[in-house]
């Protein structure tokens, strides 16, 4: 994983801290960190993203 590679809900990593990821979402602009095994599962919890993050309406 590196900086800039992207998942399929749109989380950005900015920052590669050993196991960790900082993240970044592409549509609001949250940011967090999350252990680098759970990126690809990731989505963004913000209230403008989670709520649509992952469906397919």
């Amino acid at each position: 994983m590196q900086i800039g590679e992207k998942n399929v809900f749109g989380m950005r990593i900015t920052a590669v801290k050993g196991r960790t990821l900082d993240l970044e979402c592409e549509t609001c602009r949250t940011a967090g960190s999350v252990p680098a095994t759970e990126f690809q599962s990731t989505r963004c919890g913000s209230t403008r993203c989670g709520a649509t993050q992952g469906r397919t309406e």
